[in-house]
């Protein structure tokens, strides 16, 4: 990974299993990829800033489908 790369992860009940589920996405056609491989086929996917997390040193964005959390990335798509 560079610091260019964009990282997804699944909204979980820890941290720890959050991070577990980390994939890379280049863009948001492959954030769409990777939310339609969790089952969120159709939708209106959000992207916004949500604030440092501190933890792991993420610029997080939260990722939202219908206006659910769904994940969060490490900066802007």
């Amino acid at each position: 990974m560079n610091e260019t790369t964009t990282l997804f992860r699944w909204h979980r009940g820890t941290l720890e299993e959050s991070l577990a589920t980390v994939v890379e996405v280049a863009d948001r056609p492959a954030l769409d990829a990777v939310l339609k491989d969790g089952w969120y086929e159709t939708g209106v996917v959000i992207v916004k800033p949500y604030g440092f997390d501190a933890r792991i040193g993420w610029d997080a964005h939260i990722v939202t489908v219908n206006g659910v959390a769904v994940g969060f990335t490490n900066g802007p798509l």
